[in-house]
């Protein structure tokens, strides 16, 4: 591993760290609303249930599905059920600095790419990090940050695709 490289994972290690930080601060400091509510009353269902029940909601059973596990192991305090979401934001985090990495001219392959487009993807992944809309929707036991995930992973799964 090059100096470079070295640094980029320091850098990013700092970031998810901070974007980790942020997402947990005060994860239990407001009581669950109504939705979150039912988000968690639905999520000790069995699972046949949560999907006959999502059939008749507008969200897809995924969510519920993870959230249902995730109580088992964690419980039903806020601050339990807030923490999927939390980890989901963090791992958006690093899709959006794999997204950034990708956002250099396609068939540059010199180093200088390689290096601008880290910088890109660090900047990218910064800027997710600390942004507020992430962060209030990462502290909420809904299924937001699982569809972010799920795009922004599609998209990159797209992208790779395409290359190949």
């Amino acid at each position: 591993m090059n100096r470079s490289n070295l640094r980029s994972g320091i850098l990013l290690g700092a970031i998810l760290l901070l974007a980790l930080g942020l997402r947990l601060y005060r994860l239990d400091a407001p009581s669950l609303w109504n939705d979150e509510g039912t988000s968690v009353a639905v999520a000790q269902r069995d699972l046949a249930t949560i999907a006959r029940d999502a059939a008749n909601d507008i969200h897809p059973p995924l969510y519920y599905w993870l959230l249902h596990g995730w109580v088992r192991l964690l419980g039903t305090g806020e601050a339990a059920v807030r923490s999927l979401s939390a980890l989901l934001g963090v791992g958006l985090v690093a899709l959006i600095y794999a997204l950034g990495r990708r956002m250099w001219p396609e068939g540059d392959e010199s180093p200088e790419a390689h290096r601008c487009g880290g910088w890109i993807g660090l900047t990218a992944a910064f800027l997710a990090a600390v942004n507020p809309f992430q962060i209030y929707y990462s502290q909420e036991a809904r299924m937001y940050m699982l569809a972010a995930v799920l795009a922004a992973a599609a998209v990159l799964a797209l992208i790779r695709f395409v290359e190949s």
